[in-house]
Parts: C-alpha cells; structure tokens; sequence
C-alpha cells in the first residue's frame, strides 16, 4: 500500500553530542480553499539553534513529498552567533533525490535536501517551504515533538466555511498541546500550540514512534460546491467506498490461466480448507514479493492475470491473485485493507488511507475467517502474519458492504522452539546431540532468514544455538525444513562444549542448562522509557537427558524452580535414575508488548531465571 509521509522527515538517528541543540519554533499553516476545486497548500517554517557545528545531521535536511503534492519556494539561511549575519541558502545547493527503502522496489516517493553552510557553535538556521497537496483524500499530520528539543510549535488550519474538517490528537504529553477554534470571516481557524516539549529518544524493540509522539492528523469529512455537499471522508463508509471505486475494475484480463491453474491446484482436494492451503502454498512458492508505491499504483492492485504470468507483485497484487484464485476454487474470499503494528490508530478514529498500509486476504472456511498474506514466504496457513496480529482488518464484502474484524493474536502454545539433547560428560566436556523442533512463527521467521541468506545457510545453521550460548560448537547432522509440510522444521547436530565440566578432586561440577534464553535480560529501569515490542508469543521447551558417567553417582542436583508474572514465566526441573539426569526448562513468553509498568516484575523473573541457569550438579566417585 502506498505509504503517506510526513511533511518533515524524522531521521531518528541517536544524538551523541552531550550539549543538546533545539527547534526554537515549528509552524505550519494549512490553507484549504474551496474555489472550483479544493485546494490545499501548507505553509511550513522551522528554526533551529544548532549547539555544535559537528552536528552536521542536525542542519542538513530532507522535505519528502511524492507526485501527489509539489515543493515549491524553498528559502533558508543561517545566522552567525556573534555578527547576526545571514547566510542565505542558494537554490543550486537544494538537490532532489529519490526516497529509498530496502522494502520498496520502486516508488514516487522522493525528497528535497539542503544543508546550510558557514554554521558554527550556536549558530541558528531557518528554513521554509510551501507544499501543494494535489490529492485530498492523502493529508497527513502534524507533530509537535521531534528527537530536539521542541521549544515552540503551532500548527494551524485555515479552511473556507463550506470545507468540514476532521482531526484527532494523538500520542503522549497531550496536555502540552492546546487547541483553538475561531471564525475570520467566512474562513474557519483551528490552531493547535504547544512549548518546551522535551526531545524523544527513540529505542531499541520499541513501538513507531506515531505511538508517542503527539501528533494531530487531519483531515476532510466533505465540502459544499453549488449547494451540493460531496462527501470525502465523514466516516468509514465513505473511505470503504473509495476503496472498492479503485478495486472494481481491476481484473479485466483474461483470467483463463489463473482459473485453469487453480482448478489444476484443487482437483485432488476435498474440503475448502484443503484447497485453501493448497492455494496459499502455490501462491507463497511462486508469486514473488515486490513493491511498487508509483501514485495510485500505490493503491490500486494489478490484475490478477498479470501478477499470475509475471510471477511478481506487491502485497494488493498478491492478495488480489489469492482473492481470484480462492474465488475460482469455490471459496468465500474479500480482499482486506489493514494497518501493520507501526500504524497506532483505528478505523474510527482515522478514517482515512492513513490507518493502513497493507492489504491481505480473507478467506471463510465453516464459519470461521483466516486472513492470509502472500507476502510471507512461510507464514503457515490459518496464521496471519505476524506484523498485522491484533490489528484491525476492513473487510470488503460488496459494494456497499464491508466488515471491520480484528485480526487474532496467535495462541502461544502455536509458536514453539523445542530442543531435545542428549548428553555425556567427560574430560571437561560436555557433548552429545540435540534434536530441535520450530513450529509456528519461530518455524516461519527461521525459514525466511535461511531464504534471504541463502549463501550464509550452514553459518546460519551452526550458529542457531550460539543465541542462547556462545560457547556451544555445532555440527549440523540434518535438516528437514517442512516449508509448505503441516510439519514441524527439525534440525539435527552434534554438539560440544569444551571447559563446560570441572573435575575437582572426586568431583565434577557442571552447570546443567546449556542453553539461557533471556540470560540477564534485566531492563534498565533508570533508562528505558518505552515499552518493548515482540513479533510474537512463544514457548522456548528444553528438555536435556544426561548420561551419568560410568562410576559417578549424582551427589547433587538444584531444587526445582519457577515463576512467572502476566508476561513471562519460567519452569526448571531435575529429575534423576541410577543412569540419567532429566532436566526440563520451560520459557513463555506472554505478550507482544513488555509494558514499562511491568518491567520491575520482569526484572523479577529474569533475575531469578538467571540464577537458576547458574547452578550446577556435582557428580562424585563411587
């Protein structure tokens, strides 16, 4: 789906230097008019007090845009400390460039840079620009936070009487924004002002930053021309109805091959949840992922038979392959239009092509609706993909029908790495075999890693385990991958771990667990402020058989342990016969998102895994 930016691009790089620069103010002014047609320009003026020259990241910057809206009247310059003399931006200095990302093959997404020259400690820079919006239906927001310090913003519309406009604050530190409505003649006013709103720093594992940052997106519910009001967006009817306008007429080629194929695919398949899956399977093997966000190819798919010959697509190409091909096998499917995890708003609260930047399948099977991405290569079927769990989904039934459904989270017990080992101890060493299990989303992320590092495979394969110990040497004995199989991935290896027993006198001491997963994963408490977010619930199971050695008697083993709280909980047990040690080791994690109230009570429970993984067995002599 085509991607909508913010007016300002937000690099979100880390800040090193310990002397903060600011944006003394931000302003932008929307003016939407209502003439023959609706126009919409902004206004757009910033001022930042740069605290060292090294910064260079601070006073060099990028105006994204697309072909949808125009950049014009670029002014800038800098202003020395010491003389106040300005330093007028040239227009030979502001380059255009395309706006790349490793996710998008090709898009209209582009943007102006700039940096300024003769800055030094202190200097100040300004800069302003007008942007034209061509496209009513694509506005987007406004921020009133920024990774400086903000130390004033004010963002404003001005939209003629018979323009209605919709708006939503979002985000934290709300109550620094204050907001005012007033009438100048037959122009409505609505400005929004807030000061000395600190600096966000983004961190590692977190949430879009959208979730944080106060922002307020607007938007136009309708207008009146000639007496005549034309509705945009008052609510989600009307954006369902733009669009199904865009899909309707999309299939118009000969879908011959497409139906063929798919009947082909089914012939041997009884039930609709079999065809299903072996659809999905054929489309997941053969219809490769490639992003196109080009104007309303952004939000357009192509036509089935294409996508279908050409073997490519992005995820509205895919889906609508899945839609026609489902159709063809006799199954009840819609076409979805949905938001990832990084979009934070609802269907309710934003209907417009903001809320979501994804499409999927729907397929209904016996009463009960799966939503299907092609675009992950091993997601398995009945599962959505991971980034759109718990998200809302806006179903297309029919023309003047929709649903909006919630996409499940998927069920922990479904997402499970499972370790079997067998084990000897002798000469300091620990060695032996292991068997590993994948199902779920633990099966399907390690397949699309092997895929998009095929060449780095046996690295990847021998350096599995080094995740939960460094220490661990493997040798891969088998793999059974299972790709498109009801099947778990399972892999095989022999294993060492050299120095990992201690002979003293008598005695050898070992530290049973091998493998620590969460191994002193305590949040720092003084400096972490955002929760951290998980692709997905797990169960990490381990389960070790050790062989005592040939006259050695267990002399001690640890007692038995566990504790959990309402996001991770942990069991360890020992069970020992006169020739094996049993361990079993139990890890679930419980939610997608470690919420900062509960990193105190997570620091619990990872500081006592951790103490636990540090025990040890004593084996004596007979």
């Amino acid at each position: 789906m085509k991607k909508i930016f913010y007016l300002t691009l937000i690099s979100f790089h880390f800040l090193t230097a310990q002397e903060k620069s600011k944006i003394l103010y931000r302003n932008e002014v929307v003016t939407i008019t209502n003439k023959s047609k609706l126009e919409i320009e902004s206004f757009i003026e910033e001022q930042r007090e740069i605290a060292k020259s090294k910064n260079v990241e601070e006073y060099s910057i990028n105006i994204p845009y697309d072909n949808f809206s125009e950049i014009s009247n670029i002014k800038g310059a800098s202003i020395n400390p010491v003389t106040n003399k300005k330093t007028k931006l040239s227009q030979y200095e502001i380059s255009t460039n395309e706006l790349k990302s490793r996710d998008i093959f090709y898009s209209d997404n582009k943007y102006k840079h700039f940096d300024f020259n003769s800055v030094v400690d202190k200097s100040k820079i300004e800069y302003s620009y007008k942007i034209k919006q061509n496209e009513p239906r694509l506005l987007s927001y406004f921020t009133f936070q920024h990774e400086l310090q903000m130390v004033a913003s004010k963002f404003e519309i001005r939209a003629d009487a018979s323009v209605e406009i919709g708006y939503k604050l979002f985000g934290e530190n709300q109550d620094k924004v204050v907001f005012t409505q007033t009438k100048e003649g037959n122009t409505n006013v609505y400005t929004w002002t807030a000061v000395n709103v600190p600096a966000f720093k983004e961190e590692n594992r977190s949430l879009n930053y959208t979730y944080f940052l106060p922002h307020v997106v607007y938007y136009i519910k309708s207008y009146t021309k000639e007496n005549q009001k034309e509705d945009i967006f008052p609510d989600v009817k009307h954006l369902y109805k733009w669009y199904y306008s865009l899909v309707k007429e999309v299939n118009k080629l000969d879908q011959t091959a497409v139906k063929n194929k798919t009947l082909d695919l089914v012939k041997d398949k009884t039930s609709s949840k079999d065809k299903a899956k072996e659809i999905y399977n054929w489309v997941q093997q053969n219809i490769h992922y490639v992003a196109f966000e080009y104007e309303m190819g952004g939000f357009i798919p192509r036509d089935a038979a294409s996508v279908f010959d050409k073997k490519y697509g992005d995820c509205k190409d895919i889906s609508n392959l899945l839609n026609e091909m489902f159709k063809y096998a006799g199954i009840e499917s819609n076409l979805v239009w949905i938001g990832t995890r990084d979009k934070p708003y609802s269907f309710s609260d934003v209907p417009t092509p903001l809320v979501n930047n994804h499409m999927i399948t729907a397929v209904k099977i016996d009463k009960q609706r799966y939503f299907v991405d092609g675009t992950d290569s091993f997601c398995p079927f009945g599962f959505p993909s991971a980034m759109i769990q718990g998200k809302e989904g806006l179903i297309g039934i029919a023309e003047e029908e929709f649903v909006i459904e919630k996409v499940p989270v998927v069920d922990v017990k479904d997402n499970k790495l499972k370790v079997d080992l067998k084990l000897k101890i002798a000469d300091n060493s620990v060695f032996g075999t292991s068997k590993i299990e994948l199902s779920g989303y633990e099966k399907s992320h390690f397949l699309n890693v092997l895929a998009a590092n095929k060449q780095k495979e046996d690295e990847i394969l021998k350096n599995g385990m080094a995740r939960f110990n460094e220490k661990i040497e493997v040798e891969t004995i088998d793999v059974n991958k299972h790709e498109y199989e009801n099947k778990e991935t399972t892999l095989s290896y022999n294993l060492k771990l050299d120095g990992w027993a201690k002979k003293i006198g008598e005695k050898i001491i070992v530290k049973p667990i091998l493998l620590a997963p969460f191994k002193e994963y305590i949040i720092d408490l003084k400096e972490r402020k955002l929760p951290i977010e998980n692709d997905s619930k797990f169960i990490n199971e381990f389960n070790y058989i050790y062989e005592v050695p040939e006259n050695y008697q267990l002399e001690f083993i640890p007692e038995n342990s566990k504790k959990e709280n309402e996001t991770l909980s942990y069991e360890i047990a020992y069970k020992k016969d006169k020739k094996n040690l049993v361990v079993s080791q139990k890890i679930i994690l419980k939610k997608l998102l470690i919420e900062t109230n509960t990193f105190e009570s997570w620091n619990s429970v990872v500081s006592e895994l951790t103490q636990q993984y540090n025990q040890s067995i004593i084996l004596t002599k007979k």
